[in-house]
C-alpha cells in the first residue's frame, strides 16, 4: 500500500473504528446476521429455564438457588429482548416496521418492565415505585412499548444511587395523549447532552466513570417516534433524571 493511500478505517477519540459507507453497511449487515442467529438459542435457553422453574416449584430448594434461577430467567429474557431491539432498530431506521397500536394497560406494562429488571433491582438494592392509575390505557404497539419501558427502567437502574429510588409513572393529559415517565434519584443528564443522549451509541461520560454505551435510548427514540410521539429527559424534584415519553391518542 502506498503512503498516500487513505486507510479504509481509522479510530476516533472514543476508540471506535470509523468506517466508510461501504464498511459501515457491511458491518451492520454482519451484526444483523449474527443477532438473528442468536435468537433461536436464546429462546431455547429461556424455555429450558422456565421448565426448570416449573419442575422445581414444589422442590426443597434454597432461597439463594431459587433467586439465582429467577435471575437467570430474567437475564435470558432480557438478552432475547435486546436481540429483538437490534433487529427492530434496523427496520425502524428504514421505516419498514409496521406499528400495530392496540389498547395497552399501562399498570400491567409497568409491572412487566419491573419484573424483567428484577436482577438489576436486586443487585443494586434499588426501590422501584410504580405510580400508574388503575385502568389507564394507551394506544401502543404492545411489543415495542414493552421493550421501550424495559430499556428505560434498565437505564434508570444503571444510574440510580445504590440503595436509591426508581419511579415508573403514567398519566393522561388533557389533549387525550398519555405521558409515561421513568426517573431515578441519580445525577441529572447535563443540559447540553439531553438531545444527543438519544443518538446511536451515545455515551454520557459525565454521569459515571464507567460510561454505558448501547442502542437502548436510540431504539426508544425510534420506537416512540414511530408512534408519532416524543421522548425527552429532564429533572423533576428529587429525581435527577426523568425520561418522559408522550404518545398521542
Amino acid at each position: 500500500m502506498s503512503a498516500e493511500a487513505e486507510p479504509a478505517a481509522r479510530a476516533d477519540d472514543s476508540g471506535d473504528e470509523v468506517l466508510d459507507g461501504g464498511g459501515r453497511a457491511r458491518r451492520q449487515r454482519l451484526v444483523e446476521l449474527v443477532v438473528h442467529d442468536l435468537r433461536n438459542p436464546l429462546a431455547a435457553l429461556l424455555g429450558n429455564l422456565e421448565l426448570m422453574r416449573e419442575e422445581l416449584a414444589d422442590a426443597q430448594v434454597s432461597a439463594i438457588a431459587r433467586d439465582s434461577l429467577e435471575d437467570c430467567s430474567s437475564l435470558a429474557s432480557r438478552a432475547l429482548s435486546l436481540v429483538a431491539c437490534i433487529l427492530d432498530t434496523a427496520e425502524l431506521e428504514a421505516g419498514d416496521l409496521n406499528v400495530e397500536r392496540v389498547a395497552v394497560d399501562l399498570a400491567e406494562l409497568a409491572a412487566r418492565a419491573r419484573a424483567r429488571n428484577a436482577a438489576g433491582i436486586r443487585v443494586r438494592d434499588v426501590r422501584v415505585e410504580v405510580d400508574v392509575p388503575a385502568g389507564l390505557t394507551a394506544a401502543l404497539d404492545a411489543s415495542l412499548a414493552e421493550r421501550v419501558l424495559e430499556h428505560l427502567v434498565d437505564n434508570a437502574l444503571r444510574f440510580a444511587r445504590r440503595g436509591g429510588l426508581v419511579v415508573i409513572g403514567a398519566r393522561a393529559l388533557g389533549d387525550g395523549s398519555v405521558e409515561i415517565t421513568v426517573g431515578n434519584d441519580g445525577p441529572p443528564v447535563p443540559a447540553a447532552e439531553r438531545e444527543a443522549i438519544f443518538g446511536r451509541y451515545y455515551r454520557v461520560e459525565a454521569r459515571r466513570a464507567s460510561a454505558h454505551r448501547g442502542l437502548g435510548l436510540y431504539f426508544c427514540r425510534l420506537a416512540v417516534e414511530a408512534h408519532g410521539g416524543k421522548i425527552a429527559v429532564e429533572t423533576r424534584g428529587e429525581l435527577g433524571a426523568v425520561f418522559v415519553v408522550t404518545v398521542p391518542p
